[in-house]
């Protein structure tokens, strides 16, 4: 049943030669019966079962007791004197293993207390309360030892993504393995050769996923067991049934004519306790009474300190999440922006596909920065990655030079992306060219083409000269670029980028174009808003789009491909870049969820 249990939740790792089960943190157990109630309804029951027998096993002689003697007495009451010896003897059966567990209890908290704890059980406790551990495992051979551990690591870093909500308080992943863990002799031996497990000195446990940057949990933000409400439900049901059972007492042993019939009552019963539990030791008839009275007296204390050590956890638990808390926003405060713009919602899906590609796991959230909204990507290279979507052109509310601004603003991005689709110039088909649809080009040098002179030679024809900027891209940015983009399919390429508030989709255009800049290798819309927002500043910026079109003909047949491609080369421009490891270009923490 617990294989079959461990195989439905998927922490069942291996083949029937060998294989291993592993068990989540204790206490995350909570979280992973939540998580798994998507499961089908039977397979919960089996859970349930399965971790619920230790707590049902010691009640079970009661229960079976009562169900059979209840019927008893109903058939016939001469079965009541059966019916009351089976009740009893579920009683005793119930009391002694309560007892034995009490004992075994109390000789753990002395033990644990003790100057012979050992290491040994220190680390277990430890490892099985905050880490994920091998709870057992089958395997003949060293190899498959080692490669059903690597196996389980990976195991483990994959369910704890889907499964398991990001908690700071339990540190860096790691799983725990013991020796005893193992069936085989000599797998267990092989356990200290293998390359996959680092042991613990003076124990008999490993660990996989050990690393020079490992985060220790923290102990005091770990959700302490929510036992206050059951201590308190507890102790007022003692108080309650021991005023019942001392009323019961004096009533049947108060058989003379001067007993005082309030001293028979239930509310007298009750004050009689409570009197008890403050010390006053109030008289009564039945010595059973007084024995009742003074374990009360011991029990309620017992009960009030037990609250107050729990009440006390929950506030140094609250502290500790707030710090935790604190300290992630200092954190984002000081982790680095990186700034994606696109036109269109192809292009803005392209993106998100291509960050979620890279990030399992990873679900895009609409945030805001200032006044525009953004698309939250997670985390990439060390640095927080934002998309905000333009309004297409340079010169409507809403278009690239006022988001951009907005950005900087705001944000203060290590550098700025634009991204999205273009139409080529040196197209192979029609330019006798190298481009192809579905090409990559990124800008070497922005060519603002609208701010141009037109006049007239001395033989009356007309020619035009541009006269607007030509901006370069950010030479590390473009070393980067240049070092992804070689021997790399699609092919990416390299050359100046004419960029101009019209929507091409003219051959007299397009050839215009190419007489104005024989150099230019593609065209589009919105850059010259990007660099002009951004030179205010001096932020960096790049230009990485994928040719759809070549400005004749145009549709959206490779819009999303073409997108996609580009996309890609952002993701692993930032990857390679790394801005989280530059320290001193902080995103400001503006970014509202």
């Amino acid at each position: 049943m617990l294989l079959f249990l461990a195989a439905r939740e998927g922490r069942l790792i291996g083949s029937a030669d060998a294989f291993a089960v592993i068990e989540p943190p204790i206490a995350r157990m909570s979280e992973w019966n939540a998580a798994m109630r998507v499961l089908p309804r039977d397979v919960r029951a089996i859970a349930w079962l399965a971790r619920a027998w230790q707590f049902i096993l010691p009640v079970a002689p009661v229960l079976i007791a009562m169900l059979v003697a209840v019927p008893l007495v109903l058939l016939h009451r001469a079965n009541a004197l059966t019916a009351l010896v089976l009740i009893l003897a579920g009683l005793t059966v119930l009391a002694g293993d309560m007892t034995v567990s009490v004992i075994r209890l109390a000789g753990e908290l002395i033990r644990s207390g003790s100057a012979n704890t050992t290491d040994n059980e220190i680390i277990g406790n430890e490892l099985r309360g905050h880490c994920w551990t091998i709870a057992f495992g089958h395997a003949l051979e060293p190899a498959d030892v080692d490669r059903l551990s690597a196996e389980a690591f990976r195991r483990v870093s994959a369910l704890t993504d889907a499964m398991l909500p990001e908690d700071p308080a339990f540190g860096s992943e790691c799983l725990g393995v013991r020796v005893q863990s193992f069936a085989g002799r000599d797998a267990r031996d092989a356990l200290g050769s293998l390359p996959s497990l680092q042991r613990i000195p003076r124990t008999d446990w490993f660990v996989i996923g050990a690393r020079t940057d490992f985060k220790r949990p923290d102990h005091e933000a770990v959700r302490p067991l929510s036992i206050v409400r059951l201590m308190l439900v507890a102790t007022t049901l003692c108080v309650l049934v021991s005023a019942q059972v001392v009323a019961s007492l004096e009533r049947q042993a108060c058989s003379t004519p001067g007993c005082d019939d309030r001293q028979l009552s239930y509310p007298w019963a009750l004050r009689w306790i409570i009197e008890y539990v403050f010390f006053q030791f109030p008289e009564s008839v039945t010595w059973q009474a007084q024995l009742l009275g003074l374990l009360v007296m011991v029990a309620v204390p017992v009960m009030v300190i037990c609250v107050f050590m729990a009440t006390r956890q929950r506030l140094r638990y609250r502290r500790a999440r707030r710090d935790l808390m604190y300290d992630a926003i200092k954190r984002m405060a000081a982790q680095p922006a990186v700034a994606i713009l696109v036109v269109n919602e192809a292009e803005s899906k392209a993106v998100r596909d291509a960050f979620v590609a890279r990030s399992p796991g990873l679900v895009p959230a609409t945030g805001k920065v200032g006044g525009k909204a953004v698309t939250q990507l997670g985390v990439l290279g060390g640095a927080r990655i934002v998309m905000a979507q333009s309004e297409q052109g340079t010169v409507g509310a809403g278009s690239m030079p006022w988001t951009v601004d907005n950005l900087v603003k705001n944000l203060d991005p290590v550098f700025l992306v634009l991204t999205g689709v273009c139409y080529g110039l040196d197209s192979r088909e029609l330019d006798g060219g190298k481009q192809d649809i579905g090409d990559v080009v990124v800008a070497t040098q922005l060519r603002a083409v609208e701010h141009r002179k037109v006049t007239t030679r001395a033989d009356g024809s007309q020619y035009e000269i541009t006269r607007g900027p030509r901006p370069e891209t950010s030479s590390d940015l473009l070393s980067h670029a240049r070092v992804l983009g070689h021997a790399r399919q699609p092919a990416v390429h390299f050359g100046p980028v004419l960029s101009l508030n019209t929507l091409v989709n003219s051959a007299e255009e397009r050839a215009r174009l190419r007489a104005l800049d024989e150099e230019a290798i593609a065209g589009e819309m919105e850059a010259t808003g990007l660099y002009a927002a951004a030179s205010q500043v001096k932020s960096d910026w790049i230009i990485v789009k994928g040719i759809s079109d070549w400005g004749v003909e145009k549709a959206d047949d490779f819009q999303a491909a073409a997108a996609r491609n580009a996309a890609d080369i952002v993701a692993d421009l930032i990857v390679q870049i790394a801005p989280g490891a530059e320290r001193g270009r902080a995103g400001s923490d503006v970014l509202e969820s």
